[in-house]
């Protein structure tokens, strides 16, 4: 059935009208795209690391709904590289159905997951994830701390103002950095 359709697009693409050739371009893309996905679910299944990471990142760049589906539910993955790598494929497609997934992210067992969560948070721009990232400003690990105090930035709301404050004092440099830069960026 594919091998018609894209023979039909294929042809459509030397149409007359501008509009049918965009439209036969999209259609075309779009089949690629299911192709693309059913490969990526094979890859995803292998019990190969690199494998299954390299397709996440594929994944990450077909804007479908199945794909969008399949990167929400790689944040679950048990191997803690796959989900740090969905995490920020989610957080770069901004899709507003993760944010609780993301934000439980931040709470990851795998410390890379959780500073990724908070990076990818970043992308939003919410002012009501303020309190999360707050919370997690409390952490014993400096990356996260650094990457909540940041995505907090990225955000801008006064209302972060306290994780600055209390984060300006910290014993490693890198926190009181990413506090003061905060603190700067709050309007």
């Amino acid at each position: 059935m594919q091998d018609r359709q894209r023979e039909v697009l294929l042809r459509a693409l030397q149409d007359d009208d501008a509009g049918v050739r965009r439209a036969a371009s999209a259609a075309l893309e779009h089949l690629e795209a299911c192709d693309d996905i059913a490969a990526l679910q094979r890859a995803l299944q292998s019990s190969d690391r690199h494998q299954r990471v390299a397709a996440v990142y594929t994944l990450e760049r077909i804007n479908t709904p199945q794909a969008g589906a399949m990167l929400l539910e790689l944040l679950q993955d048990q191997d803690p590289d796959v989900r740090a790598v969905a995490v920020q494929a989610v957080g770069a497609r901004q899709d507003r159905k993760a944010l609780a997934t993301l934000v439980r992210s931040l709470k990851d067992p795998a410390p890379a997951v959780a500073v990724h969560a908070a990076h990818a948070l970043a992308h939003f721009k919410d002012k009501r994830l303020v309190p999360y990232l707050h919370a997690m400003c409390r952490s014993e690990n400096a990356e996260l701390v650094c990457a909540c105090l940041d995505t907090l930035g990225e955000i801008g709301d006064v209302s972060g103002v306290d994780a600055g404050v209390g984060a300006a004092t910290h014993p490693n440099p890198e926190v009181r950095l990413s506090a003061v830069r905060m603190l700067g960026q709050l309007h």
